[in-house]
């Protein structure tokens, strides 16, 4: 079976490179990448990389937060209440986690493409952000995980990285090297200590549910030595009692070891 990433991404032209690079090196096949409203060159860096690329540019659909963010998480959490607020009918007709005008583009845009993937057939899905990579760390390839699954759905433990000495240009991985430990998680909670992404066999991905768990049913959540999910937020999502405590280089020498191959 083939293997799939499925993203929607906007000014993440940096970083493109390196996260495509590091998933085919980890056995993905096929990337469809939905850019939304593109503010950048994300569309030429990636027909420009090797491999299946499919490139879906759409045009722009309500509101672009990015374009004035925020100053701080209280102002944003006040502009996505408000936008519930705004929005409340569509929410409860969906009945699906929609926060904010992102969240809806995401139902709109990636429902149908994931549709495709399940009418073709024969593939393993996974809804992956451009700042998220999935993490082996025994080594082998996204194929022999998938392979000997007995559940259709596979979910990946959440942890995010202290990214606050990135720069573009830098490797995200290699200057990315803490992150949260497990325990913390569980104490912290607020939703974190659910927070998951999963890879979906084709024929399980509808309905769509969300962006993390894809569809619900039968499920299987990988230890975390065997598979992972690394998350490099950018800028960094510092959050009080969920310190960077653990230091985790499974990603980075791989990305290393991709360098050195290249160069």
């Amino acid at each position: 079976m083939e293997h799939v990433i499925v993203t929607m991404s906007r000014g993440d032209a940096p970083r493109l490179a390196e996260w495509v690079t590091y998933h085919q090196d980890l056995g993905f096949d096929e990337f469809y990448v939905v850019l939304d409203h593109p503010v950048d060159d994300s569309a030429e860096i990636l027909r420009g990389l090797p491999g299946d690329i499919t490139v879906d540019e759409r045009g722009p659909y309500r509101e672009y937060w990015d374009d004035n963010p925020p100053a701080n998480q209280a102002d944003r959490q006040a502009l996505e209440s408000a936008w519930r607020d705004e929005n409340g009918e569509d929410i409860v007709r969906w009945k699906l986690p929609i926060v904010d005008a992102l969240s809806y583009r995401q139902l709109l845009y990636l429902a149908g493409v994931l549709n495709l993937y399940a009418v073709r057939g024969d593939c393993w899905v996974s809804v992956l952000d451009v700042d998220e990579f999935l993490v082996l760390p025994g080594g082998g390839s996204i194929q022999d995980l998938t392979a000997g699954s007995d559940a259709p759905r596979l979910r990946f433990k959440n942890y995010n990285f202290d990214t606050s000495a990135w720069r573009p240009g830098a490797s995200v991985l290699g200057s990315s090297v803490k992150r949260w430990h497990q325990e913390d998680i569980d104490a912290y909670g607020h939703g974190w200590d659910r927070r998951v992404k999963a890879i979906v066999r084709h024929d399980a991905l509808l309905p769509f549910a969300s962006v993390h768990a894809i569809s619900r049913g039968q499920f299987i959540v990988v230890d975390p030595e065997v598979g992972r999910l690394h998350h490099y937020r950018v800028p960094d999502q510092a959050l009080e009692g969920l310190p960077y405590r653990v230091t985790d280089t499974a990603a980075a020498e791989r990305a290393q070891r991709l360098a050195s191959a290249a160069g």
